[in-house]
């Protein structure tokens, strides 16, 4: 027992040394010039050993992103799951972490990272609507026209992240926030809850 754990913490302290260098790397120089070749370099990580954590330097660029999303899920499933009048307090938590997290942000909002962000963005709406779904005990019909509002939800959400970090976190969270649900909030519940998926 104690020598799985001593392994797992040996795991996790190379996830987050191969993560830490890959944002470093980030903020020196584009993404698509960066290679696993010069995460273990920087890192001082061997590559076999990045090889049995990661397939890719986007695979390990997936790893933090789904790190964030599971925090951010964390937060906002009690509110999720309480009523199925969708609380805007998930939307400030939303804006909440891309600002705790906004150095990074800005990492990953650059041109030849946005394309990974987005598709992991649309997993992780995915994953939160599921929840939504699955605790408010809502029958969807049909499987394919629930991904067009996953779709559309995590395209919206994405475009407006994106604009408010590269214009510097103008507005607070609280202010986007709640421009965020008064856009999305009353047609996204008309559709959950109005069985016609």
């Amino acid at each position: 027992m104690a020598a799985a754990k001593e392994l797992d913490k040996r795991v996790e302290r190379s996830r987050r040394l191969l993560v830490n260098t890959l944002l470093k790397l980030m903020a020196e120089k584009p993404y698509s010039k960066l290679s696993v070749a010069n995460i273990c370099e920087h890192s001082g990580v061997a590559r076999p050993t990045f090889y049995l954590h990661f397939r890719s330097k986007d695979d390990l660029l997936r790893y933090y992103i789904e790190q964030m999303f599971l925090e951010f899920a964390e937060q906002i499933d009690p509110i999720l799951t309480r009523s199925p009048n969708v609380d805007p307090e998930i939307a400030v938590l939303m804006f909440r972490q891309w600002q705790l997290h906004s150095d990074v942000a800005k990492l990953l909002v650059a041109e030849d990272v946005e394309a990974i962000l987005l598709n992991e963005f649309k997993t992780y709406v995915g994953r939160t609507i599921e929840r939504y779904i699955e605790a408010h005990k809502l029958n969807i019909a049909s499987n394919s026209r629930i991904h067009y509002v996953i779709d559309y939800l995590a395209g919206a959400s994405f475009a407006v992240i994106v604009r408010w970090i590269r214009e510097d976190f103008n507005e607070s969270p609280e202010e986007l926030a709640s421009l965020y649900a008064d856009l999305s909030r009353p047609g996204l519940l008309q559709v959950l809850l109005s069985g016609k998926l």
